[in-house]
């Protein structure tokens, strides 16, 4: 869809994802704003090093004494780094991750196609059991670490690992080993749904789904009667296990929207039930500019706390706003959904622009860049969305360009945000997430679209939900202003 003109009639669009606890003010030249932003797919999950708990960590100087020279961090590599793969001896579905810098690209390196690095574990046979070479495309910021993972079935058996350069000067840190659990996913993903489609929860072979919510009540029962008479169809396949039931059955009753929420082999995974879409309804100046302003629901799936985004979409008083009328949505913290979502409300709400928040780390931050990546390689095994999905290096739009740059007046926000007493930063690094995936999405679509994350916060009172509102308000003038 061609972007819309803006005109004193038009719609500007916000969305809003996660976030939480009083952050304290950040520097002015804070440089990476949003580090913290996976802070509760971390916390008790891993160890301070950020390895799983389970993994068997190997330093890059012990898996291969003398294959360059050592650093602070690790060896920057001459040649290939090969060694033993301590923790193989595990049996079932193992990753083994790489964590590794690419300091320089080769000199055919450029156009995003050429070879960086090899990682391949090898039998005592020479057989190789996985093999993945990663191309320049792969590599999200040169001088910077990077995971590279790759997943094998184990007998037990010792293997070898190669970490092969291809014409890339590389620095490694080192290998971890640590078994691979199949994530509990559910399908098709929040989205309008017919009492006749199907829901699937797809989880490891072994795992059983334990306990089963509809906006928060526990309705496992009717899961385990809805199984006891064959309604619900189980079908098997060398790692994992599907359960498919309609939507009709498991939620007979279920209203406009509905939360569904499972619990299964130690995973939580949700996802959002619609009868149709949003309606397009505005809040406050009849006539003045409609603004769509949404927020993501809390994440993990498991969160325990609200979302600072949701928050501030909840708080913003439209009254406030002479000159614009807003329509408040909240988006499920899904990759692609939560885009599509948007999508759908620019396509029948006519916006004119399109803001977003989102959960970033200690600051609030305006952000200047989206990429057209989907991936959370700075945390070993990924971060699942909330239903479950895991995206590593995959483009958001294989035919749209590598970036695209906010179109938001990000100096006057700035102004606005200062005048509050707040101390925004700006940031080129948006993350990876769902953030990005609905800020490229959005900018692809508006004249007028753009994000910022909001700082990570935990507890809010009555003055911290104020607060929030007060800097929502502030953004949403700002980004209607001169229409």
């Amino acid at each position: 869809m061609p972007a819309m003109r803006a005109r004193v009639a038009s719609l500007v669009v916000v969305t809003v994802v996660g976030g939480w606890g009083c952050a304290g003010a950040p520097e002015d030249d804070a440089a990476r704003p949003n580090d913290g932003m996976f802070r509760d797919f971390l916390d008790g999950k891993v160890d301070s090093a950020g390895h799983p708990l389970n993994a068997r960590v190997t330093a890059a100087s012990a898996l291969c004494p003398g294959a360059g020279a050592e650093t602070e961090d690790g060896v920057v590599l001459d040649g290939p780094c090969e060694g033993e793969l301590e923790g193989s001896a595990q049996r079932g579905e193992l990753v083994v991750n790489v964590r590794v810098k690419v300091r320089e690209m080769g000199e055919e390196e450029g156009e995003g196609e050429g070879e960086v690095i090899t990682v391949r574990v090898v039998e005592r046979d020479g057989r190789v059991s996985v093999e993945d070479t990663i191309t320049e495309t792969r590599v999200r910021e040169r001088g910077e670490w990077i995971d590279v993972a790759v997943a094998y079935w184990s007998d037990g058996e010792p293997r070898t690992i190669a970490i092969v350069p291809e014409g890339a000067e590389l620095e490694l840190a080192y290998v971890e080993v640590f078994p691979r659990r199949f994530r509990m996913v559910l399908s098709p993903g929040s989205g309008v749904l017919a009492d006749e489609d199907l829901l699937t929860v797809e989880m490891a072979q072994d795992d059983v789904v334990e306990r089963v919510e509809l906006d928060g009540i526990d309705v496992s029962e009717r899961w385990r009667e809805l199984d006891e008479a064959g309604r619900i169809v189980r079908t098997d396949t060398g790692f994992r296990r599907l359960f498919t039931v309609s939507v009709g059955e498991l939620a007979p009753g279920r209203g406009e929207v509905a939360q569904l929420r499972v619990r299964g082999g130690g995973e939580v995974a949700r996802m959002e039930l619609l009868r149709a879409p949003a309606p397009c309804t505005y809040e406050g100046d009849p006539a003045g500019v409609p603004v769509l302003l949404t927020g993501f629901q809390p994440f993990p799936a498991d969160g325990w706390h609200e979302n600072v985004s949701e928050v501030a979409v909840r708080a913003l008083r439209p009254s406030s706003l002479p000159g614009v009328r807003v329509m408040r949505l909240v988006l499920p913290v899904e990759y692609d959904r939560a885009a599509a979502t948007v999508r759908d409300a620019i396509a029948r709400c006519a916006p004119a622009a399109v803001v977003s928040f989102g959960q970033g780390g200690g600051a609030i931050a305006l952000e200047e860049t989206a990429y057209n990546l989907k991936d959370t390689g700075e945390v070993a095994g990924g971060v699942p969305d909330n239903r479950g999905v895991i995206a590593a290096a995959l483009p958001i739009d294989p035919a749209a360009p590598a970036e695209r740059a906010t179109s938001l007046p990000l100096a006057a926000i700035d102004r606005a945000l200062r005048t509050l007493g707040e101390r925004p930063a700006r940031s080129d690094d948006p993350g990876r997430y769902i953030c990005n995936n609905v800020f490229f999405t959005s900018t692809g679509l508006s004249d007028r679209a753009g994000f910022v994350h909001l700082p990570y916060t935990t507890r809010f009172d009555d003055a911290e939900r104020a607060r929030w509102g007060r800097v929502a308000e502030a953004i949403v003038a700002a980004s209607a202003e001169r229409f």
